[in-house]
């Protein structure tokens, strides 16, 4: 592929990636902006908490359908490349950044969760049936989603070597696993709380994927100007 139709695939891929679509529910919804809420992430949890469980059906069909698949779509029959070529594959990371990183919100986007495993319906349903069985087992286990989603991640790219997929496609999860882990760990800009040390805060990004010790106080905040 010609450089400068792999830039524009690219460039493509993040500004579809990173249309912030439950940001645009909760406003066209509710009238909030949902950085100013809860866990203050532009995603599936937070919008389902603050707006409402029937709202996860568009945001789902969207970020899924649209914004992971629709990249590795593009590239494999519009741009005619294989499911492993890194042009292809490097096109769905750059949705992801997109969606976690959005220009149109300042950067302050999502988790990726969603696109990425739009994005891996179309490049192996094997590997997204894992994903699928080891968070499943886990959050039935524990009624706990944060460390299920790495768990998840993390077993996929050993698992496709393992199966015999491309190279190439384990760097990809491995990709994505360290973009989910990197915006975990960056937050979206806020202040780390005065009462934790930074590790602590850092591990309960990480793992928890929140700020705070007490998982209401992260998931009930309101602006400063709103009661309760």
């Amino acid at each position: 592929m010609h450089w400068p139709v792999a830039a524009g695939y690219f460039i493509l891929a993040y500004l579809v990636g990173a249309v912030p679509t439950a940001y645009f529910i909760a406003r066209l919804v509710k009238g909030i902006d949902l950085r100013q809420y809860g866990s203050g992430n532009v995603g599936g949890t937070n919008l389902v908490r603050q707006v409402g469980k029937p709202w996860l059906a568009p945001l789902i069909a969207v970020d899924v359908l649209v914004k992971g698949a629709g990249p590795a779509l593009a590239g494999r029959y519009i741009l005619g490349l294989d499911l492993a070529s890194p042009w292809l594959l490097g096109a769905s990371l750059a949705a992801i950044a997109g969606h976690n990183w959005p220009v149109y919100l300042g950067f302050q986007g999502g988790r990726g969760i969603a696109v990425a495993l739009g994005a891996l319906l179309v490049l192996s349903p094997v590997l997204l049936g894992a994903f699928v069985a080891v968070f499943g087992a886990g959050w039935l286990l524990t009624r706990s989603s944060a460390v299920w989603v790495l768990a998840g991640l993390a077993v996929l790219p050993g698992l496709a070597l393992a199966v015999g997929l491309p190279n190439s496609l384990a760097w990809y999860l491995a990709g994505v696993l360290a973009l989910v882990a990197l915006k975990r760990l960056l937050g979206n800009g806020g202040p780390f709380p005065q009462d934790l040390s930074r590790a602590k805060v850092l591990f309960n990004r990480l793992f928890r994927d929140r700020d705070m010790d007490r998982g209401e106080d992260w998931i009930d905040r309101r602006p400063p100007t709103e009661t309760y």
